[in-house]
């Protein structure tokens, strides 16, 4: 995406994480923030690094150039003006309407720049009695449904740790940017583009949804089991915890043989997918049993012998340190931060990471 410049007036997550994703693919992302106070996510703390910047805004913002703007005077949207004029593409995540009060919605900048591509992120869309709702990613991961299927059976419901909402609106904008980008170079026309973070909540439930719209059927808490698929779930073993299934009969028969209980392949209880489903409660009594008289280490190595799908129930640290993190290069370091790379490998493309150009205060709109 060299040549291409990403006028970008989002805060917090959805939009900031858009807008990395096209600076990690080479655009030159300029980042506005308010005055003396920045982008919020540089106060959700802790962690920080010792020079005070939050480790959250940093894990959004690599590649960028930060500019204090002033939008609510007349200078300050007189400079955002100017930057449309010379910009490809412009992402904001106001609330629904407050992007035109401020004189920097569609109309007023595709009329400085007919070709320009605008992005807008809400909560749940520009119309509609919800279009004025504050959508946040909890808001939305409890009325998308998703906190009520992640629950344990009985158990509150179940919060996804990651702003998965967010980042999945974030994600479908920019693949919506791409997809403008090259109509434009074929057409030449700008782009309207609306992603809400309901909707692509939503979008990403997809099984869940159609299970819904197509059969009727209310889809239940499910914990860390698959309502369509027994067994592949979360299994104590004697010294913690591991993921592991079988999706498929082929699977099935060499899990039975696995945990040493081929007879369970007589059992017509089990004899299919849908009665595995069907009688899920005394399959996984069975199950466990077996796995927990044994370690995670000699689990996994059993199951992966046996060329079935498994893994231990680690931290977030004890991945990052892992062997294959280090043999992909997954984490990377550069101008004293390390982050995670893109998980995009493009053959031929070289990523850059970048602690973000901080704005120097009382200075609005200076270019490097």
């Amino acid at each position: 995406m060299r040549g291409v410049t990403v006028l970008d007036l989002t805060r917090a997550v959805a939009g900031p994480f858009c807008t990395m994703n096209l600076a990690d693919l080479g655009a030159r992302v300029i980042k506005i923030e308010e005055p003396g106070v920045g982008d919020e996510t540089r106060h959700w703390v802790p962690p920080f690094l010792a020079d005070g910047v939050s480790t959250y805004f940093l894990s959004m913002n690599r590649n960028k150039e930060c500019r204090e703007v002033d939008l609510k005077s007349a200078a300050g949207r007189e400079e955002i003006r100017r930057l449309a004029r010379e910009a490809d593409v412009v992402v904001e995540n106001f609330r629904t309407g407050v992007a035109d009060r401020l004189g920097v919605g569609y109309a007023d900048l595709s009329g400085e720049n007919p070709r320009i591509i605008y992005a807008s992120i809400s909560g749940f869309g520009s119309e509609g009695e919800w279009a004025q709702k504050a959508g946040y990613d909890l808001i939305v991961q409890a009325m998308s449904g998703l906190m009520h299927v992640s629950a344990h059976p009985g158990g509150p419901p179940g919060k996804t740790a990651t702003p998965i909402a967010d980042l999945l609106a974030a994600l479908y904008t920019s693949q919506a940017i791409l997809a403008a980008l090259w109509r434009r170079e074929h057409e030449g026309v700008g782009a309207r583009i609306e992603v809400s973070l309901l909707e692509a909540m939503l979008g990403g439930m997809a099984p869940f949804a159609s299970a819904y719209l197509m059969a009727g059927r209310e889809p239940q808490p499910a914990g860390t089991t698959q309502g369509n698929i027994a067994p592949y779930q979360v299994w104590k073993c004697a010294d913690g915890l591991v993921a592991a299934g079988a999706l498929n009969e082929r699977q099935w028969r060499r899990f039975a043989g696995a945990l040493g209980h081929g007879e369970w392949l007589e059992d017509a209880r089990f004899a299919s997918n849908g009665e595995r489903v069907r009688h899920r409660a005394e399959l996984t009594a069975l199950i466990e049993a077996v796995m927990v008289r044994r370690p995670v280490a000699e689990w996994v190595r059993v199951l992966e012998e046996a060329e079935l799908p498994c893994g231990a129930v680690w931290t977030v640290g004890q991945v990052l340190e892992s062997e294959v993190v280090r043999e992909r290069g997954t984490v990377v370091e550069g101008e004293g931060i390390r982050t995670v790379r893109s998980p995009m490998r493009i053959v031929g493309t070289e990523f850059r990471y970048e602690r973000p150009k901080e704005f120097t205060r009382g200075k609005r709109g200076e270019r490097d």
